[in-house]
């Protein structure tokens, strides 16, 4: 399996650059840490302008149903049903603070370089092309989906709402530079410098998803998508050895699944986006339910494909590794 993928030069630099080295456990305790904080951090950044909102007049007819005596929870409920479209995406900017924290560790308690994070210079051509691959595999699962018959453009097209459009691009852009940061940047680097690639690669997939998952079980189609996303992006970083176009890939992904196109289930529109898709209530399998097309067998094929692509591929930047120590270090 070491043929197909190899150690990256950019973990072999981790390896000799790292001042500081923990077990296996301590590593996983460590990334549990770093997210825990970043978590925190990002939350009060959100409850900021949330707060702010909550106390003025949009919301005024809200706390005026409170004071009338309904229980807290059905006032939360509807608050949280009414969040303004401008909400999530401040939530993905406050998710930069995962970023934050893997550079943090990385540079001053590890004594890394960026380059042994995959962020060596001149990485704009290699981002542009994670951009171009990102929507090329949100395109695929949208295209599946349509022709199987499970998803159909809406007759009529929203209001594009280019601003904020183009805000939830920055936002997505943020969001993916983060959590490849934190789990592509930092952790698998810090794993591939002591046990073999293909370890570090599945342990720092399956923390992602993990660590990251949010609505679905981890057994669900969703999760199951999550983890070979997760994957195809830790092979890929391994294939091209720098981490630029897996932020980009990582970003295009979510903003076309959340905001270039909505996948509404039972023709439910929310959100900022510029083409609404209806997607067929009676046929979850395909469509992902209220999950959308990421929690769907179009997104399990279209994957799987990517995969087997990617591993065909021959890595560009591999560490030079003598013979003998090409077997199992684990």
């Amino acid at each position: 399996m070491n043929h197909m993928l190899p150690q990256p030069g950019f973990w072999a630099l981790t390896a000799r650059e790292m001042k500081t080295r923990s077990s296996m456990l301590g590593e996983m305790l460590i990334l549990v840490l770093l997210h825990l904080i970043a978590s925190i951090v990002g939350s009060f950044l959100l409850t900021i302008p949330l707060t702010a909102w909550v106390m003025g007049s949009e919301s005024g007819s809200i706390l005026e149903a409170a004071r009338e005596g309904r229980s807290m929870y059905s006032v939360l409920d509807e608050l949280l049903r009414n969040l303004p479209d401008w909400a999530v995406i401040v939530a993905l900017f406050t998710s930069g603070a995962m970023g934050v924290a893997a550079l943090v560790y990385c540079r001053k308690f590890q004594k890394r370089s960026l380059a042994s994070m995959g962020l060596d210079r001149g990485g704009a051509g290699e981002y542009l092309l994670g951009l171009a691959l990102g929507l090329v595999l949100f395109a695929a699962v949208t295209a599946v989906g349509v022709a199987a018959g499970g998803f159909r453009l809406a007759a009529e097209r929203p209001a594009a709402e280019l601003g904020l459009v183009l805000l939830a691009l920055l936002g997505c852009m943020v969001r993916g530079a983060s959590l490849e940061l934190l789990f592509r940047g930092y952790f698998a680097p810090s794993l591939g410098a002591v046990y073999p690639p293909i370890f570090a690669l599945l342990l720092s997939s399956m923390a992602s998803v993990f660590l990251q998952q949010t609505g679905t079980s981890l057994v669900s189609m969703g999760g199951v998508n999550s983890l070979l996303l997760a994957l195809f992006l830790g092979i890929w970083v391994i294939k091209r050895g720098r981490l630029w176009s897996a932020c980009a890939i990582q970003a295009a992904w979510s903003f076309g699944m959340g905001f270039l196109v909505n996948f509404a289930p039972a023709g439910k529109h929310g959100g900022p986006r510029l083409l609404d898709v209806d997607a067929d209530f009676y046929r979850p399998l395909l469509t992902g339910a209220e999950y959308g097309p990421q929690a769907s067998i179009c997104a399990t094929v279209v994957l799987l494909a990517a995969i087997a692509a990617v591993l065909a591929l021959k890595p560009r930047d591999p560490a030079p590794q003598p013979r003998e120590q090409a077997g199992n270090n684990l």
